[in-house]
């Protein structure tokens, strides 16, 4: 009998420890550990997105997070990049009212950060009144696929330039306007960045304004009419000396939708620090959106946005908190499987003893059927050495079955008597 407790205990032990294996392995599939890796795609080298993911890079690394910063063409290639899932992407950037729908299957948004603005900068005696004087003129409009090459041809600015000179960006196409080799720029990034600010400042290269840039805004849903105030560059020397209207865009930070949801805290954390002060163009608070017009939103980061971090979030580091979290949804798993385990082990200790009981029970009956049908000495004997086993079996019952175990001995007693009376002609004899 203890031998077979044994036996069961210890295959109730393997299936508490499969039970175990079997949760951690189901967590570990549908509530895997955040990666210690992630890879953002931004845009070109030097351009407006690199210096924003910088600022993140230097905060998720806060929290353990290595964020890998690659370079791409603009918005197009970041799409690209992260609808193929063959490429190991999670992050980018990318210009509100850009995309095509069917490419954008399996990517959401963490909100919109930051106004774009598209400065077209160029070099004149005298100042261009309107967009219509950038026609027929050289523009260096940025590579294919960058945010600032679309709104040219939105604008259809992008016919009249030889390609080289078109595709110029960042430093070279600076250099391209200074040498004359290009009548005009389009630049993107914000305000602060200082090649902007150099741009700005510059007594030979002008900034244009487009007057018309609310009208361009209801043509154009993805563009936004901001204005930049005069005397904001220089305010002593008042420059720029009037208002200018210029036409931006929203910056959009997107992720692959099956990013773990602790890494979406840790992104939205980092919107939140970085974007959340005051610009030019925006009051405090404005960014990061808890919506995005061109993008399906992340329900992780909209939550983040309206309800902050959670409580333990709020106290422990984030490597701490993934650990606890995973913990309770392991002792949910647990509890879950464990309860109704327990509820069922009673009946199955039940029915091992009631087994057991009925086993001696047919052996008993057995020594009842060879009593009554055997004189043999030699077979008596094997019949005597079975009840004494079967004696010994009966009490080895825990005391709480004593109902069974008296049961068995009054049987017992009953067939050693008819045993004793079989052996006792053989005696006299």
């Amino acid at each position: 009998m203890f031998k077979k407790l044994g036996s069961y205990l210890l295959l109730s032990l393997v299936g508490l420890l499969a039970i175990l294996s079997l949760t951690w392995v189901v967590l570990d599939r549908y509530l895997p550990a955040p990666p210690k890796k992630i890879i953002a795609t931004t845009g070109i080298k030097n351009g407006a997105y690199e210096p924003i993911a910088k600022q993140y890079q230097a905060i998720l690394a806060q929290s353990g997070v290595t964020l890998e910063i690659e370079n791409s063409e603009g918005t197009g290639e970041n799409l690209a990049r992260l609808t193929d899932h063959k490429l190991n992407y999670q992050v980018g950037f990318a210009s509100e009212g850009t995309l095509d729908s069917s490419q954008t299957k399996g990517i959401v948004s963490l909100g919109q950060v930051a106004y774009l603005p598209y400065w077209v900068f160029y070099r004149s005696t005298k100042e261009w009144p309107d967009l219509d004087s950038l026609k027929g003129k050289r523009i260096a409009i940025g590579p294919e696929g960058a945010g600032r090459h679309r709104f040219a041809q939105a604008l259809h600015l992008d016919a009249s330039t030889p390609k080289a000179e078109s595709a110029l960006s960042g430093a070279e196409a600076t250099k391209a306007l200074r040498e004359g080799r290009v009548d005009a720029i389009i630049v993107t990034g914000a305000f602060s960045i200082p090649a902007i600010q150099e741009l700005l400042r510059d007594p030979s290269i002008r900034l244009l304004n487009f007057p018309r840039a609310e009208a361009l805004t209801k043509i154009f849903p993805q563009f936004r009419h901001l204005v930049l105030p005069a005397g904001i560059i220089d305010f002593e020397n008042n420059i720029p000396p009037h208002d200018v209207n210029i036409i931006a865009t929203t910056t959009s930070v997107l992720v692959r939708q099956d990013l773990h949801p602790q890494i979406i805290y840790l992104l939205g954390q980092a919107l939140q620090e970085v974007h959340s002060s005051f610009g030019p163009f925006h009051t405090v608070g404005t960014f990061p959106t808890q919506y995005d017009t061109g993008y399906p939103m992340s329900s992780e980061a909209r939550d983040y946005y309206k309800n902050g971090p959670s409580f333990i979030n709020r106290y422990l580091p984030f490597w701490i908190t993934n650990y606890i979290v995973r913990l309770f949804a392991t002792l949910i798993a647990v509890l879950g499987i464990g309860l109704p385990l327990i509820k069922i082990l009673p009946k199955i200790y039940k029915w091992f003893i009631e087994k057991y009981v009925d086993n001696l029970m047919q052996r008993l009956r057995i020594v009842h059927i060879d009593l009554n049908s055997t004189t043999e000495p030699s077979s008596l004997n094997v019949i005597e050495v079975e009840l004494n086993s079967i004696d010994r079996a009966s009490h080895l019952l825990p005391m709480r079955h004593t109902n069974h175990y008296f049961s068995l001995i009054g049987r017992i007693d009953s067939e050693r008597k008819l045993l004793e009376n079989k052996k006792a002609p053989q005696s006299e004899a």
